[in-house]
């Protein structure tokens, strides 16, 4: 019977250690890991087969250079907040029409140069303000762990009455790629104070959902009981829940106009996410789907109906 105890208590002490490493992996983001990172995307280095970008990650990396070339000599005025739990957090802010603000939220361990510079495109030929936000634990923003969507929509809450502030009666625009994509569709239900359409793109609908997905394809593992563990560490260092916003719930209680955008070949966000919260939106919705595309690719893969989509949007066309 001793054996027995001391079998269980051994498996259960691995478990917990075999979470906390899950944890931390996915949530923890320090100067070594984003040095690393930096250096991880030369695109000559991708292995097409297994990069979690595939099948369009090298190209993706080449396209979007010469524009974060551009994007680096932008004239952006630095603003910055105080999150809910004492983080300085940072957004740069590129002015334009002042009643049309748009805010960009990047994804996981991404940045606003990567996920933006190509975009904000669209949105300088409109002639709008954009305010691009470094989420936390990313840039100069404070923190030692990601939010991972569940803080990040709270801060971004925050950086919405700080548009509001700043300017009278701004219609504002919510656009998050990835990570970046759950945060802003996690704020569709907050009844946030002049906020008048979401661009999604690619984003995850829970953060359940997806490290299910993750657990299985990046470490071979069961969800049970390795994510379990890895949930219960985050909700004891973080106070991240990861049941706490699910995006299907969040589109069915809302009346903001919602633009969906994925890669049919997403590897790293499963499409059907998209495809499901598409289904469950009340709002004024579109679907927009690209052949051949990966992870957040969808810009470079489908640049005209990508434009067009959001300004249909902004224009008040989506019934």
């Amino acid at each position: 019977m001793i054996w027995i105890l001391i079998i269980v208590i051994v498996l259960l002490l691995l478990s917990l250690a075999a979470g906390y490493y899950i944890f931390n992996s996915v949530f923890l983001y320090n100067d070594q890991m984003k040095g690393d990172k930096e250096s991880a995307l030369d695109p000559s280095t991708i292995d097409s087969e297994k990069d979690l970008m595939r099948p369009t990650a090298a190209k993706y990396y080449a396209f979007r250079a010469p524009y974060i070339d551009a994007f680096d000599q932008l004239d952006l005025k630095e603003l910055s907040i105080r999150s809910f739990d004492g983080l300085t957090l940072y957004g740069y802010l590129l002015e334009g029409d002042p009643k049309e603000v748009v805010i960009c939220v990047h994804g996981y361990k991404s940045s606003m140069q990567e996920d933006f510079a190509d975009r904000i495109e669209i949105y300088r030929k409109r002639g709008s303000t954009v305010l691009l936000l470094n989420d936390r634990a990313h840039g100069k923003s404070e923190g030692t762990y990601l939010g991972f969507s569940e803080h990040d929509k709270r801060d971004v809450a925050r950086w919405v009455d700080k548009v509001n502030e700043l300017y009278d009666n701004p219609r504002i625009y919510l656009h998050g790629v990835s990570m970046g994509g759950a945060t802003v569709i996690h704020c569709a239900n907050a009844r946030l104070k002049n906020v008048c359409g979401i661009i999604d793109d690619c984003g995850f609908d829970s953060i359940v959902s997806i490290s299910k997905y993750l657990i299985k394809d990046c470490y071979h593992l069961p969800y049970f009981p390795f994510g379990d563990f890895a949930w219960f560490w985050s909700v004891i260092i973080t106070g991240v829940s990861f049941n706490t916003s699910m995006g299907e719930e969040c589109v069915a209680d809302t009346d903001i106009p919602i633009l969906f955008i994925h890669g049919k070949e997403d590897h790293y966000v499963p499409c059907q996410m998209s495809e499901k919260m598409y289904e469950a939106c009340v709002s004024p919705k579109r679907l927009l789907l690209v052949e051949g595309c990966g992870h957040a690719a969808a810009y470079m893969m489908a640049t005209e109906e990508y434009d067009k989509a959001v300004n249909e949007l902004m224009d008040g066309e989506f019934k």
